[in-house]
């Protein structure tokens, strides 16, 4: 076995085991590398081999613990990290939301009262829980199972002469040849699964909050009762939660694009760039242009008596809204830019297709 077909051999084990349990990924390969390897030197041809064992998505198949009747191995993996996904894109906000419900509700009332409140509120956000989880659970299974029946790719590729480095991660194709294994991607190319679900749910959880209880934005100031004074400008809220919303769902779009496409490419590289510099347009008209802080701030802190007498005097010389915004916005452009820096260079130098 050459060179050459000893990397054609671990391209095709690198695509099975991808989609197997981590657990079961050392095992599966050293069970691939015997059998192809016996299979070899029977046949003397790695891509008669290659080709004998079919798809590697259908082979990941023969390895899983039980068989999926509704839902396929070639959508299979694909329908668990999504169903994950949505559930925890769900399941916070929601959760997030009832107590924050609950503790506006318990504004001004007695400790009785207000146990009451955080009892009711609990059990109200388990009841929305566990029916937004059914409804999600649901929604996605028989999404997916439509993918399934009409066999709709997820993953579309070109269509012109394939050769091996024109294509990219997690081709399947119903005529499968050893040619459409994909190159082992670099390790530093690989984009972190984990890190784009905990960005998407941290979008998720903040959108879920500026439309259901933007109130949560807000100085709490525990007293003879609760008091609450948002940092947002919530009479103009109706102006302002719409681009802000947009904003967020620019963010979300190309994180959930780096979580389909799994590795740095061009594809990615362009996209970051694109809804980075629609991101950062957007946040300078929120922050600039739309009158996003309270204005009464500082006067709605010192009529809850949490501030007083020089105390207040100074925050009210310190607390500046331009200047917050001017902050904000200098944080999130120097973010961004580290990002589409770490982006580019990470696909020119990585994940670049060739």
């Amino acid at each position: 076995m050459n060179q050459k077909e000893q990397e054609l051999m671990e391209r095709y084990i690198y695509q099975v085991v991808r989609r197997l349990p981590r657990d079961q990924q050392d095992e599966v390969a050293m069970e691939l590398r015997e059998l192809i390897g016996d299979m070899y030197e029977e046949r003397g041809g790695m891509e008669d081999v290659l080709r004998e064992l079919g798809d590697p998505a259908e082979f990941a198949g023969k390895y899983r613990s039980s068989a999926q009747y509704l839902i396929g191995p070639a959508y299979y993996d694909t329908y668990l990290w999504f169903l994950k996904v949505v559930l925890l894109c769900t399941a916070v906000p929601v959760v997030i939301a009832a107590v924050v419900n609950g503790v506006l509700e318990a504004d001004g009332a007695f400790p009785a009262a207000a146990a009451t409140f955080a009892i009711r509120g609990i059990t109200e956000g388990l009841l929305s829980l566990f029916s937004c989880c059914i409804s999600v659970v649901g929604g996605v299974t028989i999404l997916f199972a439509i993918l399934e029946r009409k066999q709709v790719k997820i993953e579309q590729k070109a269509r012109r002469q394939w050769q091996v480095q024109d294509l990219g991660d997690n081709f399947s194709a119903p005529h499968w040849t050893p040619r459409m294994l994909s190159p082992l991607p670099h390790p530093k190319a690989r984009i972190s699964r984990s890190d784009s679900v905990v960005g998407i749910v941290f979008i998720a959880v903040f959108c879920a909050l500026l439309i259901f209880a933007p109130h949560f934005f807000s100085v709490i100031l525990h007293g003879d009762s609760v008091q609450m004074v948002p940092v947002f400008n919530l009479e103009e809220w109706d102006r302002i939660l719409p681009l802000f919303i947009l904003t967020m769902a620019v963010g979300l779009a190309d994180e959930v694009f780096r979580l389909v496409n799994g590795r740095y490419c061009t594809r990615v590289m362009v996209c970051n760039i694109v809804c980075s510099a629609v991101q950062l347009v957007l946040s300078a008209v929120v922050l600039k242009v739309l009158p996003l802080w309270n204005p009464r701030f500082v006067q709605q802190l010192q009529q809850a008596q949490s501030l007083s007498g020089k105390h207040a005097a100074e925050f009210l010389s310190l607390w500046d809204p331009a200047w917050a915004s001017n902050i904000l916005l200098a944080i999130f452009v120097l973010v961004t830019l580290l990002e589409v820096a770490t982006t580019v260079y990470k696909t020119l130098r990585y994940g670049a297709e060739r």
